[in-house]
């Protein structure tokens, strides 16, 4: 068996130096989970409040994907001969998404967004996106144009293929949006419901209903990226429907399968059919766009979701995490500047010198809790825990936290 130091060491050798920090004893490396535990390479179990980037939103290693399994793998060319796997999972997402759209299976939250950015241009035939700071949309040069953080664009900037103008995710920055689109064209608004990554940014109230709005009067595609927020984590399918919004085009992924890479673009029947009907080839396509496999696991976890009861679930972790996170704040005021939620989707921002960072590498050690660090300057502790997470656990993270606040 190899020891978790020599993994480590093996890390260093064959990984290129920016994707993962390795300090003494930091990270671990996990070898398998199972619901809500993860168990590492030494043995060390954790409990995972994370739902591992809000991907296992229905636990770890179901038992729907072992059943799924034992029935056998295939491949197969999705864009030449679909599985009736595709077709039905196609289905299901079109009746999910509603007001008959359609669309394109993909592989992960990048590929979404470049299909929804690329069928805007398709419609406005335009560079300029309308995007907003704090955005992150993903790291693939589409995706990077209309992501705002500056460590993740200052490398590739000249690569980058729209040109995004970024505003304020408030409400002060929509008469700006509207007198900018007055006298310039673009392509797309894109917008995260609520932003993620900046640190669980909840919209202001009556943000997102007045960028319909101007989307609608300046005939620009409203593109929601719902690759974090949808798949029930606000205890809708989707934060579009949450918020009562009808955008024109939906990115999706993470929470579809809760295990595999399967990401989607669904959107309005006018602005996708301009991609041209097929001559035997897609122009847009990738080699495990929807597998067989990955589908019928979506399809599976989808109805596991509803057997969950997840609306009413998520209402119920979030009654608990809205009161028991704000009288964390009231007992450090010093280290805890606002908790933000909605959903099972909260934030703790800090206060100097406390970084989000620290507190989740704590959290992790010596707690053997999993959170993620957030936010923009890393002020943020993100906490997403999955559906079937049960009280007694959210009152041990709650514990966990009492105890490592103590200590910074």
């Amino acid at each position: 068996m190899i020891s978790y130091k020599k993994l480590l060491e093996i890390l260093k050798k064959v990984e290129e130096p920016d994707f993962t920090f390795v300090e003494n004893g930091f990270p671990p490396v996990f070898e398998n989970a199972d619901g809500i535990k993860v168990k590492d390479v030494e043995g060390n179990e954790y409990l995972d409040f994370s739902s591992f980037f809000g991907v296992s939103f229905t636990g770890h290693s179901q038992v729907f994907i072992k059943e799924e399994a034992k029935k056998g793998f295939f491949h197969g060319p999705g864009d030449l001969i679909p599985s009736k796997e595709k077709i039905l999972l196609m289905e299901k997402i079109s009746n999910i998404t509603g007001d008959d759209f359609k669309g394109i299976l993909l592989q992960n939250g990048s590929d979404a967004i470049e299909a929804c950015l690329r069928s805007a241009y398709l419609y406005k035939k335009n560079k300029t996106v309308i995007a907003f700071k704090g955005a992150y949309h993903g790291t693939a040069l589409t995706a990077l144009s209309v992501t705002y953080s500056s460590k993740f664009r200052e490398k590739f900037s000249d690569l980058l293929p729209f040109k995004a103008e970024f505003f304020d995710y408030s409400l002060d920055s929509l008469e700006k949006i509207d007198s900018f689109l007055s006298g310039n064209q673009a392509s797309a608004i894109i917008v995260e419901p609520i932003q993620g990554r900046a640190g669980i940014k909840i919209p202001p109230e009556g943000f997102l209903k007045i960028l319909e709005r101007i989307s609608k009067e300046k005939d620009i595609p409203l593109v929601f990226d719902e690759v974090f927020t949808g798949f029930g984590k606000t205890g809708e399918y989707f934060a579009k429907d949450y918020f009562k919004i009808k955008p024109d085009l939906i990115a999706f992924g993470k929470g579809l399968t809760g295990a595999f890479p399967l990401s989607g673009c669904f959107g309005k029947k006018e602005i996708m059919d301009l991609w041209g009907e097929s001559r035997g080839e897609a122009t847009y396509t990738f080699t495990f766009s929807g597998n067989p496999f990955f589908s019928r696991v979506a399809l599976r976890n989808i109805k596991k979701m509803e057997d969950l009861n997840f609306k009413k679930k998520v209402r119920e972790i979030e009654r608990f995490l809205s009161i028991k996170l704000e009288r964390l704040k009231s007992v450090f005021p010093s280290k805890i500047k606002e908790v933000r939620g909605l959903g099972t989707m909260w934030g703790i921002e800090l206060l100097p010198p406390v970084d989000s960072f620290q507190v989740f590498k704590r959290l992790l050690l010596k707690e053997k809790v999993i959170t993620l660090p957030s936010g923009e300057r890393g002020e943020t502790l993100e906490i997403l825990p999955p559906l079937i997470v049960k009280e007694k656990d959210l009152e041990t993270l709650i514990k966990s936290l009492e105890r490592t606040f103590e200590t910074f």
